[in-house]
C-alpha cells in the first residue's frame, strides 16, 4: 500500500513550520519585541492632547497654573518656555503667590528649571 502526499494540508504544515521556527528564535524572551519606527516627543514639546506643540510645555505649565485653587486670582502672569526652561512674566501680589506658582511650574513634566526673574510684585 502506498500512501500519497495530501497537498491540501501544505499551507497547514507551512504555518506550524513556521510557527515553531518563530518560537524557537524567540525562546526565553517573554514577548516578541517590536520596535518604534516613529521618533518620540520630546516631553517640553507635548501639548495638553498628547500631540506635538513647539509651545507645549508652556501650555501645559498654564493650565496647571489655571487648575490650582490656590492660584484662581492669578491672571498676570504669562508662561514662555525655552526648551525645557519656563520663563514666568508678570506681576503678582505677593511672594507666597510666587512661591506657589514656581512650585506649580517646576511639577510639570518636562520642565527643568524655571526663571521667575521677570515677575514683579506688587
Amino acid at each position: 500500500m502506498q500512501s500519497k502526499f495530501n497537498f491540501d494540508h501544505l499551507p497547514l504544515i507551512i504555518l506550524i513550520l513556521a510557527s515553531f521556527l518563530i518560537l524557537t528564535t524567540c525562546k526565553g524572551t517573554n514577548q516578541l519585541k517590536i520596535q518604534d519606527s516613529s521618533p518620540s516627543i520630546p516631553p517640553e514639546r507635548i501639548n495638553l492632547n498628547g500631540r506635538y506643540n513647539s509651545s507645549g510645555l508652556a501650555k501645559r505649565v498654564t493650565e496647571a497654573l489655571k487648575k490650582d485653587p490656590m492660584l484662581t486670582p492669578v491672571s498676570s502672569i504669562y508662561v514662555v518656555q525655552n526648551g525645557s526652561k519656563i520663563i514666568l512674566k508678570g506681576t503678582v501680589s505677593s511672594q507666597i503667590f510666587l512661591d506657589r506658582i514656581i512650585t506649580v511650574a517646576g511639577n510639570v513634566r518636562g520642565v527643568t528649571e524655571v526663571d521667575s526673574s521677570q515677575v514683579e510684585i506688587r
